[in-house]
């Protein structure tokens, strides 16, 4: 065996551990199937953590194995790359992910982690490969790639430029157990991240604000391969601003309205980046759901973190409504600047919005590393209560502010979730 690929699992399990094919993952395994590599996927988020199945991807004696963790998974990633060397020292440890790629660094510092890759996997893990497996190349110049030289110091490789997805194969999903994905049929837009940058958010970080989309030309062809070939029901394209070029969108749009057969999508973006007639066309073309992030509903904290207005929200959602799309909002709570007062406000427009027809999620702020939120955080006022990744999954409170203890974060987000009482916990 060449390489395994793991999806190291959450610690608390949400219906959201489970939703959707790693995509990540399933390109990096696609792109070393071409390069003729033996590989082996294992997703820990569908089985949940099980040492004993690492101790049996061990028996199967990869060169490498590559692990892609995010801040909340890092802790289980860490323990599986430990169990591997304690079982097989030889065996090559690579992380990628989120976490890795903000702070490859303090990564790099465990004694079990050989190698990380920031940002995109699939040239560096290929290149990588090559180094490890056919004593191609030197370390020095793969781009994207973290190392430890030979006196054991951290060495960072330039991150490289972002790939044109359109050269890509299409990922490899039979490696993965589909049949229990919630979303199976997940397609890549775009590769890079949103030109926004929301002080929330470490996509900023991460992709310095580069976007590369796909040509509509492309995703179509892996959207008539879903439905065609694989029987798919539903696509979602996951990306975080799907209709930040509405021009894009429109050709997109046009394209599927040519096929023989009327297919399902969702997406999400934000209420600033669609307009009625945008809206009235994707429903055309198939659109059943869009998610939008609203945050809150205090002007004064959207003026502040997102640049949006109640108004836009409320005229969006009743546009999605009056098309039919099935709509949800999604809200952080507490932002820095946010008080008992502004987060009532966020109560009121919460119900508003149900009212209106939109389903809503709401989340705690977890100020991730390369947020504004972590950076600035004393600046902020923001107290951060833990010192455990794996505490940082947005699903319970881990900081104080200012204005607001952990007590009173609580109180007030089961007083919004018990007043609406149809609010769903990310």
């Amino acid at each position: 065996m060449d390489v395994v690929l793991i999806n190291a699992p959450v610690t608390r399990v949400s219906p959201h551990s489970k939703l959707a094919l790693p995509l990540g993952l399933a390109y990096i395994a696609a792109v070393l199937l071409e390069e003729g590599r033996t590989v082996k996927a294992v997703d820990f988020n569908v089985s949940g953590l099980n040492l004993r199945r690492v101790d049996h991807i061990v028996q199967q004696k990869p060169s490498v194995v590559g692990i892609s963790a995010l801040t909340e998974t890092y802790p289980n990633a860490l323990k599986i790359a430990k169990r591997i060397k304690e079982l097989d020292d030889h065996i090559n440890i690579v992380f990628g992910g989120a976490h890795a790629s903000i702070l490859p660094d303090e990564v790099l510092q465990e004694q079990a982690i050989d190698y990380v890759v920031m940002s995109e996997g699939e040239a560096a893990m290929a290149e990588l490969c090559q180094y490890l497996l056919d004593g191609k190349g030197q370390l020095k110049d793969i781009k994207g790639v973290g190392y430890k030289d030979e006196a054991g110091r951290v060495r960072l490789n330039p991150r490289r430029e972002l790939l044109d997805p359109n050269s890509l194969p299409y990922p490899a999903r039979d490696l993965f157990p589909m049949e229990f994905y919630q979303e199976q049929s997940n397609i890549s837009t775009a590769r890079g991240g949103c030109p926004f940058q929301c002080p929330f958010c470490s996509g900023s970080y991460i992709w310095e604000g580069r976007r590369r989309p796909r040509t509509p030309e492309n995703i179509m062809e892996e959207l008539k391969m879903l439905y065609e070939q694989r029987g798919a029901e539903y696509t979602f394209f996951s990306e975080d601003l799907f209709t930040v070029n509405k021009k894009w969108v429109r050709k997109l749009l046009e394209l599927i309205n040519q096929l023989d057969y009327p297919i399902k999508w969702g997406c999400a973006t934000r209420v600033d980046c669609v307009d009625e007639q945008l809206i009235a066309d994707m429903a055309a073309a198939g659109c059943v759901s869009i998610q939008f992030g609203v945050e809150s509903g205090s002007q004064r904290i959207l003026d502040s973190v997102k640049g949006i207005t109640k108004e836009q929200v409320g005229k969006v959602i009743r546009a999605c409504k009056k098309y039919n799309i099935h709509v949800a909002s999604s809200f952080m709570v507490p932002f820095p600047q946010d008080t008992r007062e502004t987060l009532m406000e966020t109560k009121e427009f919460i119900k508003q919005l149900y009212d209106e027809g939109s389903q809503i999620y709401m989340s705690f702020t977890s100020p991730f590393p390369g947020t504004e939120f972590y950076q600035k955080r004393e600046e902020l006022g923001i107290k951060i209560l833990t010192d455990q990744w794996d505490e940082f999954d947005a699903k319970h409170n881990i900081i104080e502010t200012r204005n607001l203890s952990a007590k009173e974060i609580e109180e007030l987000v089961n007083e919004i979730a018990e007043y609406t009482g149809l609010v769903k916990r990310v």
